[in-house]
């Protein structure tokens, strides 16, 4: 029951951000400070925007940042707000240079345009007539691959960003790199996020153009457009005076860090470029006019409305799209055209409405925040107006039986309900324990037995929910609101059904005469109707449906869950009566490992082990020392192209631990994920694992491969809860299921592993063959080479090291 390790476990933590880079030693920091704009016709709107973006920059942790909002080809606000240097409490201005990371990609799909009408290339070209060296692992892809798909994400490739990372590899090598990874789609099949595309779109331009990117980009673009204060490259963005640094928040520790700087000339079309509000600015008003600056067009009407234009779905029902550059998404018969950045250290988000002639840019200083998702409906709102009247706070002479009823909690999807209780009031989410409401003053509550900064302020008919990750505000719904029904016809799908692959299991019921779809730890999804077999659940997007399948006999035989970039198939779980406790499944565990005695033994091993990274296109040796009762230290080398790129160590020490790679700043265990660690480190887990945990329930049998397996949830008594999967004929553990925590954001990132080739070494078996799976890495499989039990190793061997 150990928890197996996996580089794939600690590389993908590196991973949920889109490019890195970073900052450089200070110098240079005196500059006269760039005059805020703000349009006094606007000032009410412009108030209500600044008030709130500041109180979530502070709470999200955000040193710095800058702000832009263009309307009718004005610049209607222009400000810093915050700290470029936080240390030293410099302020951000204006004209104060973000890196902007990939909302460089636009200027990318622009580039390529240019360069298609001036004859250059065709969009529908291969990247091949260019590049002759390109090619692609899948050989109906690398037939049929346009430079078009280069810019739209549909090469059928993951993420292949770990080579990029690294630093060591030019941008021909990158390409070369991305022709070695195994695909997880056929060409045009989904949307994947890809940035050694837009690096290979990038080169395309150079090589037709015979000139490099970096040089096309401020001649055709920057110039025009007099985007003076804009650059291609961190070195250059080092010779800035107005510049800002990047840091990292902690939600755990509360904790600013500032980051090096990282130089991504490699893949500089995917994001490298450099700017500031007032430069971004007058792109804004470019791409606001249709391709057109103070009466000069950069581009034909044609190209234009080519760059603009969707080409791609981002999820099945079309929902959200990409176009060469940009993603497009419908809001309530508009248009919005937007691309974040996100980038080590650096936040950025571009977002406009083309029919409105409305727009904005934000530049932070702090890796991968929520504030650009969150800046959009702010500054629509603002200007466009919302539905309903605007609600605000009353004083302390409301009694608290008013509070009590259900908040809609849109973003989340489900209910919140407040209720009376004993005299308190009492908040209840789905799938958490009830929270006691500690009054702060007037309507304000805190959330007792929450993490720090959760706090709930009522208003008249809605209440604003205040978190580290995000404040949200969720309407009172009226005592009579029917709410969505379900279809009649769904009653046919009551009972529990099982994933194929997965093989995890929901159940849908009937409550209160609505017949909804439940998942552990989500809130009930309503199946309401869509079309013949079919079911919307609500209250998700439309993107997220079922579709029923039937035999012959009209009886349904299972269904399928559409959902972005995702379709699984259900079939009707195994109705068997589980008779197995968790007493009696780990020690049939243990017996099946060697015994508890033989377990006992160990008491150190050190572990070779080759890692094939298959959808990045790149391998490794890992290195791996255990010494009870709870050390451990990890070594990988990475390698591309047969080049080593990567050094990566890990290692926790008892009490703390931390990762340190040669490519990115050294990330400290906090919060949760130290907990994870310390659980996965603890040689005894699997013997006393009593001791571990709050609950474990062997809770239903479900395929696991080609085997019929138990399926055992554990919640430990810290850290974050996860699943196992033990064969029913052997009891060796197949597949372990959870999610990797982050103490830098709000994501978590779910991973599943499963384990193979068990072998004998000293009277114990071990899994030689592991496959770890996640959504940024893909499948990445570790070979053991050797095992050495009970060998010496010293202390001294679990400390941090440099790179």
């Amino acid at each position: 029951m150990r928890k197996l390790r996996s580089i794939g476990a600690f590389l993908n933590f590196l991973l949920i951000i889109s490019i890195f880079a970073g900052a450089l030693p200070m110098q240079g920091l005196a500059q006269t400070p760039a005059a805020a704009v703000v349009d006094g016709a606007y000032s009410e709107q412009l108030a209500s925007i600044e008030s709130k973006v500041e109180a979530r920059r502070k709470a999200l942790g955000i040193p710095g940042m800058s702000l832009a909002i263009v309307k009718d080809d004005k610049v209607i606000y222009s400000k810093g707000l915050g700290f470029k240097d936080f240390e030293n409490k410099v302020p951000a201005t204006a004209d104060t240079q973000f890196a902007i990371g990939s909302s460089t990609k636009a200027f990318t799909g622009l580039t390529v345009l240019m360069s298609a009408e001036e004859g250059k290339f065709s969009l529908d070209d291969s990247p091949k007539k260019v590049l002759p060296y390109f090619k692609m692992a899948d050989p109906d892809t690398d037939k049929n691959i346009t430079i078009r798909d280069l810019l739209t994400h549909s090469s059928g490739l993951n993420r292949t960003d770990i080579a990029m990372i690294t630093g060591k590899l030019n941008r021909q090598q990158l390409i070369r790199v991305a022709g070695e990874a195994e695909p997880i789609g056929k060409l045009r099949e989904r949307f994947g996020y890809q940035n050694l595309m837009y690096a290979t779109a990038g080169e395309v331009v150079a090589v037709a153009q015979g000139q490099p990117w970096e040089k096309f980009v401020p001649e055709r673009i920057f110039k025009p457009l007099g985007m003076t204060n804009s650059n291609m490259s961190i070195t250059e963005m080092e010779k800035a005076k107005d510049r800002s640094f990047g840091y990292s928040y902690n939600f755990d520790s509360k904790e600013t860090e500032k980051l090096p700087y990282r130089n991504i000339d490699h893949v500089g079309p995917a994001g490298s470029i450099n700017s500031s509000s007032n430069d971004m600015a007058r792109w804004l008003r470019f791409v606001l006019a249709g391709g057109v600056f103070d009466g000069k067009r950069l581009v034909s009407e044609s190209s234009f409305n080519e760059w603009m234009k969707p080409q791609m779905k981002v999820d099945p029902a079309g929902n959200s799209n990409y176009a060469l550059g940009w993603f497009v998404q419908k809001l309530n018969g508009l248009t919005v055209v937007q691309h974040g950045g996100n980038i080590d250290g650096f936040n950025a988000m571009v977002a406009m409405i083309p029919e409105k002639k409305l727009g904005f840019v934000m530049l932070t200083n702090v890796t991968g925040s929520s504030l650009g998702g969150e800046l959009m409906p702010m500054v629509w709102e603002a200007f466009l107006g919302k539905s309903g009247a605007t609600v605000t706070a009353t004083g302390d002479d409301v009694p608290p039986q008013n509070e009590v009823g259900k908040y809609r909690f849109e973003a989340a999807g489900f209910d919140m309900e407040i209720e009376l209780k004993d005299g308190k009031l009492l908040a209840n989410v789905p799938g958490q324990p009830t929270y006691t409401l500690e009054k702060v003053s007037g309507r304000k509550y805190k959330l007792a037995g929450a993490p720090e900064g959760f706090f709930i302020t009522f208003k008249d008919k809605e209440l604003l929910l205040e978190q580290p990750q995000g404040n949200f505000t969720l309407p009172k719904k009226d005592a009579d609101a029917s709410g969505p029904k379900s279809a009649p016809e769904a009653k046919e799908l009551i009972g529990k059904w099982t994933a194929e692959g997965s093989g995890r299991t929901l159940e849908i019921k009937e409550t209160d005469g609505n017949v909804t779809l439940n998942i552990e730890g989500q809130p009930p999804y309503t199946l309401t109707a869509r079309e013949k077999d079919s079911f919307n659940m609500a209250p998700l997007p439309e993107a997220f449906w079922l579709k029923v399948k039937r035999g012959e006999d009209g009886k349904i035989t299972g269904f399928t869950s559409h959902q972005p970039q995702a379709i699984v198939e259900f079939k009707k779980a195994s109705g068997a009566k589980i008779e197995m406790t968790a007493d009696e499944l780990m020690k049939k565990a243990i017996d099946a490992l060697g015994g508890a005695e033989a377990l006992r033994k160990i008491t150190s091993r050190e572990t070779v082990a080759d890692v094939v990274l298959e959808q990045q296109g790149v391998k490794g040796i890992a290195t791996s020392w255990t010494k009870a009762p709870n050390k451990n230290a990890t070594e990988t080398k990475i390698t591309a192209l047969g080049i080593e790129i990567a050094s990566i160590w890990e290692y926790f020490d008892g009490e703390n631990g931390e990762q340190a790679t040669s490519f990115s700043p050294v990330s400290k265990y906090t919060g949760k994920r130290l907990d994870d660690i310390r659980l996965a480190s603890d040689f005894s887990t699997v013997l006393d694992w009593k001791s571990k945990f709050k609950k474990a329930e062997v809770s239903r049998i479900a395929k696991c491969g080609d085997e019929e397996c138990y399926v055992v949830d554990f919640e430990p008594n810290a850290g974050s809860n996860f699943t196992d999967y033990y064969s029913t004929k052997t009891f060796l553990l197949m597949r372990r299921e959870g999610s990797i925590p982050s103490s830098t954001s709000s994501q978590q990132v779910p991973f599943s592993t499963r384990f193979e080739d068990y072998r004998e070494v000293d009277g114990i078996k071990i899994a030689f063959k592991s496959v770890n799976n996640t959504t940024g890495n893909g499948d990445v499989v570790s070979t053991i080479r050797s095992v050495k039990h009970n060998v010496n190793i010293d202390d001294k061997l679990f400390v941090p090291r440099k790179f």
